[in-house]
């Protein structure tokens, strides 16, 4: 078989203009590669971000809520056991404290009492 260097020529510069064109190519596929890592880099910190800032929230919501039933709780304790949060007088809070205690325990034995009786009978507790 022979060939002539023309057609050999042609050849050569056809496969060059080709592999100009792979390079090229491979080229601008490189360079799309690391632009793209580099914005799935900056979409995993946003991600990392939103996730540290949803946590935190979470974190202060359960705070409020905690605040809000704190709150709920001394609002009834002060009715109950009227007491006012600039109440200076602390004697005076603590007979009331211990005054509604006092009839607590005794509305308590009352219910006791009468828990323990039926039909005018008495359970005797051992």
């Amino acid at each position: 078989m022979k060939l002539s260097y023309h057609t050999v020529k042609e050849a050569y510069e056809t496969m060059k203009s080709e592999m100009k064109s792979i390079e090229r190519r491979l080229s601008k596929y490189i360079e799309t590669t690391r632009f793209l890592k580099a914005k799935q880099r900056v979409l995993n910190q946003y991600i990392h971000e939103l996730a540290e800032v949803k946590r935190e929230l979470t974190e202060k919501e359960k705070k409020v809520n905690k605040h809000q039933s704190y709150h709920a709780s001394l609002y009834i304790l002060e009715r109950i056991f009227y007491i006012t949060p600039d109440d200076n007088n602390s004697e005076r809070t603590k007979r009331a404290l211990d005054w509604n205690f006092i009839r607590c325990h005794h509305r308590w034995r009352i219910i006791k009492h009468s828990m323990m009786t039926k039909g005018g009978k008495s359970y005797k507790h051992s």
